[in-house]
């Protein structure tokens, strides 16, 4: 989508074939091994584990030897068992993988990003930006990203990337004010937790249209 006010910015667009898929709902437990396992009928390049302060999120990404390959994992696996945990498959981008990874790995990426919960789910990105009225965004078209289930409701939250520490503590003061007739809270983010919505957005079928 593309709005006045920072934004995600395209999520509506479809992804061009690629052979990188995200897992979501891993055991914790789960090693490269088993997950590469998980898809012993196809060539995997690749598997990159999450891991966030040394300990595994539950998510992970693959990169299969093609795109045919990707998509033909994510018709026979998506949605099956790794021992007791049911494994959810989205499409994703090298681009997504490797973006993934420097954030991971290199602490300076943290980021300063909030996360906002009890938005009225009419909430826009140009009501966040008046909540946060004389607190500096960070620049680009995607320092606002809402949440949403997998059938496209809002989730009445949305994460913010800041400009600065000072901002984001700035930011974290307005817990408990109101936007409407809500009380916001404000929570501790980062940046790899507003990519994974991003990512979730962009994993979306697009929006069903009558004939």
């Amino acid at each position: 989508m593309a709005d006045p006010l920072p934004t995600a910015v395209g999520l509506e667009s479809r992804r061009a074939p690629s052979r990188v898929c995200r897992l979501r709902g891993l055991p914790y437990s789960a090693s490269e091994d088993e997950i590469g396992g998980f898809f012993s009928d196809f060539t995997v390049d690749e598997v990159y584990i999450c891991r966030r302060n040394g300990r595994a999120t539950g998510e992970a990404y693959v990169m299969f030897t093609d795109a045919a390959q990707a998509d033909s994992a994510m018709e026979k696996c998506n949605k099956k068992y790794l021992g007791s945990r049911y494994i959810e498959m989205f499409e994703a981008a090298e681009a997504d993988l490797a973006a993934v990874k420097k954030v991971l790995e290199d602490t300076q990426l943290q980021g300063c990003v909030v996360r906002l919960r009890g938005l009225p789910y009419a909430a826009t990105a140009e009501d966040v930006a008046a909540f946060f009225e004389g607190v500096r965004l960070a620049d680009g078209d995607d320092a606002i990203v809402f949440t949403t289930t997998v059938d496209g409701r809002p989730t009445g939250e949305c994460y913010v990337e800041l400009a600065d520490k000072d901002a984001q503590a700035a930011a974290m003061m307005r817990h408990k004010e109101v936007m409407g007739a809500r009380y916001i809270e404000v929570f501790h983010s980062s940046k790899m937790d507003k990519l994974q919505a991003q990512q979730q957005r962009l994993s979306m079928p697009p929006p069903m249209t009558g004939r």
